[in-house]
Formats: structure tokens, C-alpha cells, sequence
């Protein structure tokens, strides 16, 4: 029995430039498969860093002859959702060339609309739903068997004489430190990129789960929702075992820029401070950025400096919405207050920050988005991230906006293109009231210059920065509202 986990050829967000990373959940869940699992045969093929078309994919997959195929990622890190018909045309090539092979997929979106997923796409045998470790090992081991019934795998989606049959909720993993090492010796490590060229560079995911829960997040659709709100069930691996997957990848690899993309790395100070210990003993040579919320962050302030000596490049953090009032409703956990005492004090550190906001919820007019842009700007970020809110399936404000979505095409779905109109905008004026304000931020109070010529800033940030400016027109062209319906 062999299990060939795929990432078919994708692009990435416009604002990354040639930007190419490891699919982490495949590393993580074929290291569970090796260890829980040692009859089957794990192997990975990354046609995205290897720029692999669907022919020479189709070739790979005839010379490797697998038994079962796998797609899916954990978080929206590829294009979001515009991966759902990339895996679609991929497993509709591979069924076409080889009738016999099983094709599993789980993850981002699936994970949550599972039942859908199974049902509109017949070539998919099976369909994980919720956290998708424990199943796919747990599918492994009984297609390595030869069992038939698969009823007993709970969150496994399957076909039993042509009916679907969805088996009961998987609980989430409760201690991540029990899972082992992701096996990143299956991927062409060589062969990724950051930010329009960084080499070195590798994503990691140390965490599940965020204590906010924001009701805009597309992240709650890597839960199963038969749950009880589990994705507001936070759960980390320890700082020390953060460290041991850092340095594992810069002793072996050569890795030494970090993205940490936890949706949310710093809300228990324990951990930080276990992180801290941990990566000042090991005195690796490294430059990472990690995600977090402004009210943590504020808690942390101290600890900030010695990470930003031992190499912490830059934050990222949301505004997301306009007042403490819409914060509190959307269920940020922070206020303004905050949001500005941390942006001023990271300045002060020479810690690059990098701010998130949205636009095109359903109340949005062009005078309320011009009012959520000057708070933006009165706050200053270094960088900041502008994104289109997208209402994906799953999500707690799904049902307030889905009757303003104009786009059903995932493909367009991807954070830049805008696929809702609000009550008062057209996707048009939308797209131009995004373009506008990106242009606006990195034209006015020297902010190019600040960073390009500040002496003290992390080379990480600073090609962050540069690619986000590379990428202006793109951008623009992406928001300009001409994406299909």
C-alpha cells in the first residue's frame, strides 16, 4: 500500500511575488502515516515547486504507482480558496489515467464542508472532515489491511454501493507535542521560496485553533463544525518544541527565515517565554515573523527586544475594522488603544510591523472604508495588508453575508479580488476603493523611505516590503472588480 500525497501546480496571493512554500500538512500527516502506520509506503510530489504541469504529473504518478492519492492543506497559505478547483482538475486528470487509484483530499474548506465537497465531486473517494491526521492514518491502515468497512473512522466521508456515508465527528488532537516531526525529508527543500525570492525560507504551523474566534476568519472551515466551536480550541506545541522544529530545519536544510503562521503564536505568555529560552540556547543564525493579536502583544512588550536580537524581523497583527465598537463585534479580543501602543513601541524595537484589514462588509461605503483607512493611517504600520472579505462557507458571518456574493468561481477567491458587492458598493467600486487605498498608504509620510532607509531593519521585512511594492500594479489589477461571475 503506497499513499502519494500531491500538490498540484498553483499559484500565490499577488502580493508575495514568487513565493513558493512546503505544504506543511502534508509533512505533518505523512510523518504520522511513517510512524502509526509503518506498512504503508509514504511518498510526496510537489508539482508547484517543481513546476510541474498536469502532463508531467500524470507521468510522476504512472512511474510511482500509488494506491491512494492526497490533497488538501491546513490553513488558506496557497491562494485560499482558489485551491479547491486546482485539486479538482487535478484529481479529474488523474481519474481519467488511472480509474483504479483513490483519491483522498481533506483540510482548508473541505474540512467544514465536507458533505458538499463528497457530493458535488464524484472523483473523490474519500473526504476527511475536521482535523485530518488521525483519520487519514487511521485510512491508511485499514486500506493496508484490505478492510472494507470504514465506518468505524470517525470523520471519514465515503461511498458504501454508491451512497455517501459521513461516520461520526473526529475529537481535535489534544496535545500537538504528540505529534512527531513533520517529515520534510519527502519535499524538495531546495526548491522553495518567500516573498518574490527568499531563499532558505520555510513556513511552519505550531498551532490550532486561535481563543478569538473573529466571525470574518476563514480559518474556522479547517474544523469540522459538528464540534463544539473548535476552532476557538487553542492548541500549541511548546516553545521548546517550536525551537527543536527550527533548528532541525536549519541544521539539516539551511533554513533561516521563518514564517511562524500560527493564526495566532503569542496568547500565552508561558509559551513565549519557553520560546524565548529555547531559541536563545540553541543561538541559531535565523531571521523569522510570526502572527499575532495586538492585546498579547501588549502583554509581551517585553519580551519583544530579545527576540528582536535573536532575530524577530517583523509582526503581523490585524486592525481588520474601524472602532473598539466593530472590534468587539467581530470578536478581535483587542481595541485601538492597543493596536497603537504596540505599532509605536515595535518602531521603537526596529521590529517591522505589518498590519491586516478588510473591506467589503455588507455595511461598507466608500466613506466608511475612507474612515477605516485614516484610522489605519493614523496608526502607521510599516507594512500593511490589505484583503477583500470573502464569505466562505462555514465561517460565523457566513449567513449575514452570502446574499452580497456576486462570484461563484473559487478560482477568484483569493483575498485580492473582491467577489461580494455591500450594501452601498459594486464589486467595481470596491476593487478601485482598494487599489486607491494601497496607493494612498505607500505614497504619503515617507513611509518607503522610512523603511528602505533605516539601517537597523531585518533584511526579512525589508524584502517583504520590497515585494509588496513590486507587486503594486498587480494588485491593483487583481482588485479592479473584473473577476467572473
Amino acid at each position: 500500500m503506497k499513499i502519494l500525497f500531491l500538490q498540484p501546480t498553483m499559484g500565490a496571493w499577488v502580493t508575495w511575488g514568487n513565493h513558493c512554500a512546503i505544504n506543511v500538512s502534508h509533512a505533518q500527516m505523512a510523518a504520522c502515516i511513517r510512524r502509526d502506520a509503518p506498512e504503508v509506503e509514504v511518498e510526496a510530489l510537489d508539482c508547484r515547486a517543481e513546476k510541474f504541469d498536469h502532463a508531467r504529473m500524470i507521468d510522476e504518478i504512472r512511474e510511482r504507482k500509488p494506491d491512494l492519492i492526497y490533497m488538501g492543506d491546513a490553513y488558506q497559505m496557497t491562494e485560499t480558496l482558489a485551491i479547491i478547483p486546482h485539486y479538482r482538475k487535478a484529481a479529474t486528470a488523474i481519474r481519467k489515467a488511472f480509474p483504479d487509484v483513490k483519491i483522498c483530499v481533506g483540510g482548508f474548506y473541505i474540512a467544514a464542508n465536507y458533505e458538499t465537497i463528497i457530493n458535488e465531486t464524484p472523483e473523490y473517494d474519500y473526504v476527511l472532515a475536521g482535523e485530518p491526521d488521525m483519520t487519514l492514518t487511521e485510512l491508511c491502515t485499514e486500506l493496508a489491511r484490505g478492510e472494507a468497512d470504514l465506518t468505524h473512522i470517525k470523520g471519514l466521508c465515503h461511498r458504501v454501493d454508491g451512497k455517501v456515508v459521513i461516520n461520526d465527528y473526529r475529537p481535535l488532537i489534544k496535545d500537538l507535542n504528540s505529534l512527531p516531526m513533520p517529515a520534510y525529508d519527502l519535499f524538495p527543500m531546495d526548491k522553495y521560496v518567500g516573498y518574490d525570492g527568499i531563499e532558505k525560507y520555510q513556513e511552519i504551523f505550531t498551532a490550532r485553533g486561535c481563543p478569538f474566534g473573529c466571525s470574518f476568519c476563514i480559518d474556522w472551515v479547517t474544523m469540522d463544525p459538528r464540534g463544539n466551536n473548535d476552532w476557538k480550541k487553542h492548541r500549541y506545541k511548546s516553545g521548546k518544541h517550536v525551537v527543536d522544529e527550527m533548528e532541525f530545519l536549519n541544521r539539516q536544510y539551511g533554513i533561516d527565515t521563518f514564517s511562524i503562521f500560527d493564526l495566532n503564536f503569542n496568547p500565552v505568555r508561558k509559551r513565549m517565554e519557553e520560546f524565548f529560552e529555547a531559541l536563545r540556547e540553541r543561538n541559531l543564525k535565523i531571521n523569522f515573523q510570526f502572527l499575532g493579536n495586538a492585546h498579547s502583544l501588549k502583554r509581551e512588550l517585553d519580551l519583544l527586544p530579545e527576540f528582536q536580537r535573536l532575530g524577530l524581523g517583523s509582526v503581523i497583527y490585524g486592525l481588520e475594522v474601524t472602532d473598539d465598537e466593530e472590534l468587539a463585534k467581530v470578536g478581535k479580543g483587542t481595541t485601538i488603544g492597543e493596536i497603537k501602543e504596540v505599532t509605536r513601541a515595535l518602531r521603537e524595537m526596529h521590529i517591522t510591523s505589518v498590519m491586516t484589514w478588510i473591506i467589503g462588509f455588507p455595511d461598507d461605503s466608500a466613506r466608511s472604508i475612507k474612515k477605516r483607512f485614516a484610522v489605519l493611517d493614523d496608526i502607521d504600520p510599516d507594512i500593511m495588508a490589505l484583503q477583500m472579505l470573502l464569505p466562505v462557507p462555514g465561517i460565523p458571518l457566513y449567513d449575514e453575508i452570502k446574499e452580497y456574493c456576486e462570484v461563484e468561481d473559487y478560482e477568484h477567491w483569493n483575498f485580492h479580488e473582491p467577489v461580494v458587492r455591500t450594501k452601498h458598493l459594486s464589486r467595481e467600486q470596491l476593487g478601485k476603493l482598494a487599489a486607491w487605498a494601497n496607493r494612498e498608504f505607500y505614497s504619503s509620510r515617507g513611509r518607503v523611505q522610512r523603511i528602505l532607509e533605516d539601517e537597523h531593519i531585518n533584511p526579512f521585512p525589508l524584502q517583504i516590503f520590497k515585494s509588496y511594492m513590486k507587486s503594486m500594479d498587480d494588485y491593483a489589477k487583481k482588485a479592479g472588480g473584473n473577476s467572473g461571475g
